[in-house]
């Protein structure tokens, strides 16, 4: 019994029949056929039941292809950490990063990564935390980057602490909030309409409340849903909507004063993020390299994110 045996069969379940499944797999007819019929002799009973019109599972086939589904899927993961354990010239790198991650660290070290071993081929794919997490779990990439603070105690992730910024609320230069003589609590927060992504739970209870909080997740999804900064800075720049960011992404937009931080401060108001990757899959070197190139990056933007931070407060005191 040889895998391609395995995937002619799957072939042959998914399409139906054998000429379709021959087409799919790039096989004449006749050469499918000798595969099955080999793979069925092999096994010593019968797969497809081939006396009516469209070609059938039998008992056997259906106990068959619930395995084989597991024995493929085994054997391609057994194949790519071959490959990645030789070394970083070759092979594949797939991250998914939220939103911040990938603007603040993640995608300059995957150009680092890749002026370093040109001949590494990489997917970059940008998604919210839970989707992060969720592409980590179902294999469909190596490493996430992201938001881990809703990731506590999971046996089959790890979960590497790389960042903590703090964040602030921003709103357009003129905004009414910041004629206000008086601290900004919660209460005047909740009076403008917020424009961003989805808010982890670990913020439901402290962030302000005119948002919709998802049953299921415990996110809290904004009136205005804008997965992308740089959409957000506009609708917001333009309207009376307010956004939250770190502020080294808004540095370009209050340079030019199209934007202006809220004197609203609070210790809550931060994001934590890291790598996560799944505890029973082998690292491989390229996963290894992006984490050093992410944590050197790291030193940069932390120094940067705190003294921007400074010169955003300084001309009104933070509250309470």
């Amino acid at each position: 019994m040889k895998l391609r045996q395995i995937a002619h069969a799957l072939a042959v379940s998914r399409h139906g029949g054998f000429r379709r499944a021959a087409e799919a797999q790039h096989l004449s007819q006749p050469a499918l056929s000798r595969s099955i019929h080999n793979l069925e002799e092999a096994l010593g009973v019968p797969l497809f039941d081939r006396e009516s019109s469209e070609v059938t599972l039998t008992p056997y086939g259906e106990v068959f292809l619930r395995r084989a589904e597991a024995i493929l899927a085994e054997a391609a993961e057994l194949e790519r950490e071959m490959s990645a354990m030789k070394g970083l010239g070759v092979g594949r790198l797939a991250v998914g990063m939220s939103v911040t991650a990938a603007r603040l660290s993640g995608v300059r070290a995957v150009a680092r990564l890749l002026g370093e071993y040109p001949g590494l081929q990489a997917r970059l794919e940008t998604r919210t935390c839970r989707d992060v997490e969720r592409r980590v779990r179902n294999r469909q990439v190596d490493i996430g980057f992201g938001e881990i603070g809703h990731l506590h105690d999971v046996p089959e992730l790890e979960v590497e602490a790389v960042a903590r910024h703090e964040m602030v609320f921003y709103c357009r230069t003129g905004h009414p909030l910041l004629d206000r003589d008086d601290a900004l609590s919660h209460a005047d927060l909740d009076e403008y309409p917020f424009a961003g992504i989805p808010i982890p739970f670990r913020l439901a209870r402290l962030f302000p409340h005119n948002r919709h909080l998802d049953p299921d997740t415990g996110e809290l999804f904004p009136p205005i849903l804008v997965e992308d900064l740089h959409a957000a800075c506009n609708i917001v720049a333009g309207t009376d909507a307010l956004g939250v960011a770190v502020p080294l992404l808004l540095e370009p937009w209050l340079q030019q004063g199209e934007l202006a931080v809220l004197p609203f401060r609070r210790p809550w108001l931060r994001v934590d993020y890291g790598f996560i990757t799944l505890a029973s899959r082998a690292a491989a070197p390229a996963v290894e390299r992006f984490k050093d190139q992410v944590r050197e990056l790291e030193l940069e933007v932390v120094a940067r994110n705190e003294a921007l931070l400074e010169d955003v407060f300084q001309a009104a005191a933070p509250a309470a």
